[in-house]
């Protein structure tokens, strides 16, 4: 019984407020009409229609070249007519394009992007007009614009956020409550400013309190749109327990869309599978009780998984899911001790079609691990309990040039960035100071914000200007800087 206060004041330290939500929350609270702003311009008469975005969206977005094309693929629109356009995803300066609609036809729309849209990340908002009526959607954070996709790029691999649990506790307390971990994660990977992010699984907790997906969902779908580059996401086995009546999965594809899917990034194509693809049977449980938390893909999924490498022929390959196929997960169960199903075909799959890496989380430690010339990555927790005694906090950069994976420790043989390591501070809107406590020099990008009036009249310290946005009222300015390791640097704009 002494653990009872515990656990109940963990539990009032973590949960909020509004703790029982209803089960599936409404369209309009995340990503409709009424919960972006951009999108109450449009037309006096607009409604918040009954269809949705499926593709793409804040955790599948499309990255495309300016004056590329792509297409949005709708559900349940039935208007005659449609508009699709962009606005700048959370900044002070927020552009808005109309898309050149090129083909519309049932749900799929394909649209051209104007070859005048600066570089950035954008909320997507499609407009269908009916009888006289307007009916519109925005995904927040759905498309990213960029100047080209080539062979040399970075992104970072994220895993196991976890949002919801009490476990980070034993690394530190301050910044477990209140998700600090997490966002601080996010805030240092927006300004290394990769490419954009592959996060593995294990987002929310759903293993301590009744009806607790309702709210970590939610706050996690909050956080994700602190990012400001593109995230995709593959879900993982706490996001998919049965608890209460309440199944994870279906919070999943609510807030984020299909459980498993690919994507093209130029000539890198990325599977996101589901390693957590238990029937609903299996994924049940009772608080802290759950009967099986390891790997299992069902065979409908292997196929499709076959499918898509098959069928590829791209000339990098990554498969990221939760649980690493190298590792059988047989003592993650609770009483029948069940292996990894569809594990020992994934590693024939990833050896016959030449997948050049697999990324994994779960564990909560660093691992690397080389077969068959494939490189096997498992990244430690942002933000939960820790594992082993040489693990922490952080995130992976992986750099990539001609295609290849060049780089993707931190530290070798297997380190990933630790976080807390690398800060920045801003002392005015148009002043920073940047501090780098790694071991390894580092790339930034800086958006300072000042009058329009000084467009033209102003100078950079430390740093080089990359882009610059204005509105007429306020100019964005986009700075990028080299910080050494081990230092600190102020990076500003100075007025002549």
């Amino acid at each position: 019984m002494k653990g009872l206060p515990v656990l109940l004041l963990l539990i009032l330290l973590i949960s909020p407020p509004s703790l029982f939500y209803e089960d599936v929350p409404h369209e309009n609270e995340i990503g409709g009409i009424e919960s972006i702003e951009v999108t109450q311009d449009i037309h006096a008469s607009l409604q918040n229609g009954s269809f949705r975005i499926f593709y793409p969206r804040c955790s599948s977005p499309a990255i495309v070249e300016r004056g590329g094309e792509f297409t949005v693929i709708l559900q349940n629109f039935s208007c005659s007519s449609v508009d699709v356009k962009i606005s700048t995803a959370y900044e002070p300066v927020v552009d808005e394009f109309y898309l050149e609609v090129e083909k519309f036809y049932g749900d799929e729309v394909v649209v051209k992007v104007p070859d005048n849209v600066p570089p950035e990340l954008y909320n997507l908002t499609v407009i269908g007009k009916e009888g006289g009526e307007y009916f519109a959607k925005t995904e927040p954070r759905a498309v990213s614009i960029v100047d080209s996709i080539d062979g040399n790029f970075t992104f970072v691999h994220l895993t196991d956020f976890h949002i919801g649990d009490p476990r980070g506790m034993k690394v530190s307390v301050r910044e477990t409550i209140g998700w600090k971990a997490a966002k601080k994660c996010v805030e240092e990977i927006n300004l290394l400013h990769p490419d954009f992010v592959v996060i593995t699984g294990d987002i929310v907790f759903g293993q301590l309190y009744p009806f607790e997906y309702s709210f970590e969902y939610r706050t996690f779908y909050e956080i994700l749109q602190q990012f400001d580059v593109p995230t995709f996401l593959c879900p993982g086995n706490h996001d998919g327990y049965i608890q209460c009546g309440q199944d994870g999965f279906k919070f999943w594809q609510e807030y984020f869309g299909p459980l498993y899917y690919s994507f093209d990034y130029g000539d890198a194509h990325f599977v996101m599978a589901n390693s957590y693809d238990w029937p609903s049977k299996n994924r049940v449980g009772f608080s802290y009780v759950v009967f099986q938390w390891g790997g299992y893909i069902q065979d409908e999924q292997l196929q499709w998984i076959e499918n898509d490498l098959k069928e590829s022929n791209a000339k990098l390959k990554v498969l990221a899911l939760h649980h690493n196929p190298l590792w059988d997960t047989a003592n993650d169960s609770l009483i029948r001790k069940i292996g990894y199903k569809g594990r020992k075909e994934l590693l024939s799959f990833i050896e016959l079609y030449g997948v050049d890496a697999v990324l994994a989380g779960h564990v909560h430690y660093d691992n690397v691990t080389i077969l068959n010339d494939t490189i096997y990555i498992t990244t430690t927790t942002a933000a939960s309990s820790l594992d082993k005694e040489d693990a922490y906090w952080g995130y992976r950069l992986i750099d990539v040039r001609n295609w290849s994976i060049f780089s993707y420790n931190y530290k070798e043989p297997k380190y990933s960035i630790p976080s807390y390591r690398l800060n920045v501070s801003y002392l005015s809107e148009g002043k920073a100071i940047v501090k780098n406590d790694l071991d390894m020099d580092v790339n930034v990008l800086l958006k300072f914000t000042i009058p329009a009036e000084h467009e033209g009249k102003y100078s950079v310290k430390n740093g080089e200007v990359v882009m610059e946005r204005s509105n007429g009222n306020l100019l964005q300015i986009y700075v990028r800087a080299t910080i050494g390791k081990g230092t600190e640097k102020e990076i500003g704009i100075e007025l002549l």
